[in-house]
């Protein structure tokens, strides 16, 4: 067989394997910025969203639902990180300042990640960059699975106790502070557990998230407190919920238990507030 020959095979293969299997490229295909943030190709697709009934911790505004996202997009690999944003704004706002440019920023509100974006897009002359959606978000955090984490079911609610689908994959109660030394809780730097199947990092644990979505905090056709939204419907498409004057955070702190760091877990606060423990990822569209 000549070279040519040879070439042509290989081409033939690579191809046929792309068609087969495109979710094998698309994991390879990463985006570094001017910044040096890395982003993560995350291929269109749908998923089931929510969580069954049967899943522990699970709260009622979770209703499992099918949906469709149409477009491809970057998924940030970390959430933004203290060096990052001091970079490319001048100062830290983080309460965790001291630890170091590798730890995730913090102490930032939702209207603070939205300056923080537009910057960013300014900056890169783009307007390719914005927040997650909701349905982004838990899509990219689940990376296929439709367990509790997207390392496994969730086995236990306490800080007592190892999970085992997220011990290695999140900074989180147990191993964020419980021991060494004791109750001496904080976050840690980025990409220091396991990545999920599609390598993103610290989907579940360290900060919290916000994400896009607006909505409001009470039902009261059910008079239950919660996030609530109109987007948990069957074979909804591009879900991005508009209305009301919370915006909803994904993703669990490293203080908090096991049962806040599942891919279904929902929260809110207003676009104002400030916590040690909320930080953010971005998206970048193709």
């Amino acid at each position: 067989m000549n070279l040519y020959v040879k070439f042509v095979v290989i081409g033939i293969f690579v191809a046929l394997l792309a068609c087969l299997n495109p979710l094998v490229f698309a994991q390879t295909q990463v985006y570094t910025n001017k910044l040096g943030m890395r982003f993560v190709l995350i291929p269109r697709g749908n998923f089931l969203m929510g969580s069954p009934e049967s899943e522990p911790g699970r709260q009622w505004n979770e209703k499992r639902h099918r949906v469709v996202l149409s477009k491809a997009f970057y998924m940030g690999e970390t959430e933004v990180t203290q060096g990052q944003w001091k970079k490319l704004v001048g100062f830290n706002p983080s309460s965790f300042s001291a630890l170091g440019k590798t730890f995730p920023v913090d102490t930032v509100s939702w209207n603070d990640c939205m300056e923080f974006i537009r910057v960013l897009n300014e900056w890169e002359g783009t307007q390719k960059y914005r927040l997650p959606t909701e349905a982004e978000w838990e899509y990219a955090c689940r990376a296929g699975s439709d367990e509790a984490f997207a390392g496994g079911p969730i086995t236990t609610v306490s800080c007592n106790d190892p999970e085992p689908a997220l011990f290695k994959m999140a900074w989180y109660c147990y191993n964020s502070g419980l021991t060494d030394p004791p109750r001496d809780f904080k976050p840690h730097p980025v990409k220091t557990r396991a990545p999920n199947r599609w390598g993103l990092y610290d989907m579940h644990g360290n900060v919290q998230e916000w994400v896009l979505d607006a909505c409001k905090w009470r039902s009261f056709w059910r008079a239950k407190v919660g996030v609530v939204t109109t987007t948990y419907t069957d074979n909804i498409v591009d879900p991005l919920n508009k209305t009301g004057d919370r915006r909803i955070i994904r993703g669990g702190g490293w203080y908090q238990t096991s049962k806040y760091q599942r891919s279904a877990y929902r929260s809110y606060y207003k676009p104002g507030v400030k916590r040690n423990s909320l930080g953010f990822r971005i998206v970048r569209m193709p």
